[in-house]
């Protein structure tokens, strides 16, 4: 059964009065024959007097003895109810009374368990969202409704090269005045639609940004904006070298196509009965192109087997010596027609690497031919090699024309050739060095090239020592 504070307060007064009436009553029969003899109103007042005086000095006592406790356990509630405010939520109020503190007490330690667990709830719900915004790789930015810029994550902080001080709390026209970003922010602002808009901002080289904008709606007004930052620069590449390919493709297959279609057309109107020798002509342009045709198809099976990651290597240690000896043999009376003189350079004492026998000849094949190609009459071919460290650098070096700057970033992209007529009329596909760019590449190795216009060029490949 609860007894509560009024009650408690209730019997200590009637406490009280009985004790005064027991202390009169006393003090009354131990001087009735003072009462006696008393005739005087003076004797009567100073008895009444004193039993006032014992009677309110003992309800003091009580008094003071019932607010001690009472105070006490208040006291004590203020206390842990200044742990809570803390966020000492695990602490909890014992409970000694079944009064009214005793239930402000049970009050109080439910509200902590309920704040507690309301807390707990906020942190794994605060952690999972840090964990989301961290692991997605577009960039995440939250601005109030005037632009300045409450939250980024660590995708918006390097897709903008920032660190998190120089964003958050910062109006987003002082990290970037691109006037896209603002027109669609303050768009978003006004007509409170979501917006999804392409733009080519300045960061770090010239980038393309999807951007997708929400609005933060409360009460009908508009509280912020959320906007999602997807770079697409590697997708826009990617579909423009797809279409560059397409169309090389096809304009590599039209040309060798049209030719043999064109003769073969000649060769139909009785050319071979009436012009015997002119036939025969004809024919070896229709062989030539169509071996032209077989070459390129061949090229680029290659090419697509190795950038599928399909292509099968037998690695073992081979003599980079014996490689470039077979590769300047097959192209010896190639080289002989011009004048050309192939020399080896450091070869023979270069140590084993660990690599394809086959695929490290077809790259030197590759380079030998081009530089075959693009060197004048009695010119010079070198193939050198030296040791870089774990590695062994493998150059073939010419004496050629030579290539120009703007042309050598672009020089192992499929298709790409620096004098395009010259090269068709070479027989080459323009694959060759994207395969050998690629087939380094799987062997742990890198490619590079240095030219001077009108001195000739050096192309260089790494691979593994075994």
């Amino acid at each position: 059964m609860r007894v509560n504070i009024r009650w408690k307060l209730m019997g200590a007064f009637l406490l009280v009065i009985l004790l005064m009436g027991g202390v009169l009553y006393f003090y009354l029969s131990h001087t009735l024959e003072n009462y006696l003899v008393m005739e005087t109103e003076k004797g009567l007042h100073t008895i009444l007097g004193v039993s006032l005086l014992v009677g309110t000095l003992a309800s003091l006592l009580l008094s003071f003895i019932l607010s001690h406790v009472t105070s006490r356990s208040l006291r004590y509630l203020a206390a842990s109810a200044a742990r809570i405010g803390k966020g000492e939520f695990g602490k909890r109020i014992t409970v000694r009374s079944k009064d009214e503190i005793g239930e402000l007490a049970e009050v109080m330690n439910d509200m902590a368990i309920r704040i507690e667990g309301q807390l707990a709830s906020i942190s794994a719900e605060k952690n999972r969202l840090d964990a989301i915004l961290r692991g997605m790789g577009e960039g995440v930015m939250l601005t109030d409704a005037s632009g300045v810029i409450t939250l980024v994550n660590p995708a918006f902080l390097e897709l903008f090269s920032l660190e998190k001080e120089e964003a958050e709390g910062r109006p987003l026209i002082h990290i970037t005045r691109h006037p896209a970003l603002h027109a669609v922010f303050r768009a978003v602002v006004e007509t409170k639609n979501e917006r999804l808009e392409e733009m080519t901002l300045p960061l770090n080289g010239e980038k393309t940004v999807l951007t997708h904008w929400v609005p933060l709606l409360e009460g009908g007004e508009t509280n912020g904006v959320v906007a999602v930052f997807h770079d697409i620069s590697d997708l826009k590449r990617l579909e423009k070298v797809r279409k560059d390919f397409v169309a090389n493709v096809s304009h590599e297959l039209r040309t060798p196509v049209t030719v043999i279609k064109g003769y073969a057309e000649t060769l139909q109107s009785d050319l071979i009965r009436t012009d015997p020798e002119c036939a025969l002509r004809f024919i070896d342009i229709i062989h030539n192109h169509a071996e032209r045709l077989a070459n390129l198809i061949s090229d680029l099976l290659i090419l697509s087997e190795l950038e599928s990651g399909a292509m099968s290597l037998k690695m073992g240690a081979e003599s980079i010596e014996a490689a470039a000896q077979s590769a300047c043999s097959l192209l010896e009376m190639k080289a002989a027609d011009k004048g050309i003189t192939m020399e080896l350079s450091g070869t023979r004492k270069a140590p084993p690497v660990l690599a394809d026998s086959k695929r490290i000849e077809q790259v030197l094949i590759n380079l030998i031919d081009n530089a075959i190609k693009y060197t004048p009459e009695n010119g010079t071919i070198t193939i050198s090699a030296h040791e870089e460290g774990d590695m062994l650098a493998i150059e073939v070096k010419d004496t050629g024309i030579g290539i120009p700057p703007n042309d050598l970033p672009r020089l192992f992209e499929r298709f790409y050739r620096v004098d395009s007529a010259r090269s068709r009329e070479e027989g080459g596909t323009g694959l060759g060095l994207s395969i050998v760019k690629h087939m380094v590449q799987l062997h742990g190795g890198t490619v590079a090239v240095e030219s001077t216009p009108g001195k000739g060029s050096t192309f260089s490949f790494t691979l593994r020592k075994a």
